[in-house]
């Protein structure tokens, strides 16, 4: 019998794009800081194996734990940098330090 050429399922492409902002809106906030505005997400551990270095005490921060993600919204002279500059910080260490 010869295949159909029409797919039974629906395409996704096709299909209207759901709205994210209710199921994101928890996991990045933007924070001010003395020393300028901070994008912060929480991250669940997950199993990809990574250690990450926390910039507040120098010691390893295995992706397997939870910990906090932070950038700053913008650069010292006015240029953004997104996540380019994204680092790991272990929970307490983000909370002493900044």
């Amino acid at each position: 019998m010869p295949r159909s050429t029409s797919s039974r399922r629906k395409n996704k492409w096709q299909q209207p794009p759901r709205d994210l902002s209710d199921s994101v809106a928890g996991m990045r906030v933007s924070r001010d800081l003395p020393d300028g505005s901070w994008s912060v997400q929480k991250v669940a551990g997950n199993s990809h194996g990574k250690v990450y270095v926390c910039p507040g005490c120098g010691q390893d921060v295995p992706s397997s734990s939870s910990h906090i993600v932070a950038w700053r919204q913008e650069a010292g002279h006015g240029i953004d940098v997104g996540v380019d500059s994204r680092r790991h910080w272990h929970t307490r260490c983000f909370q002493r330090f900044r």
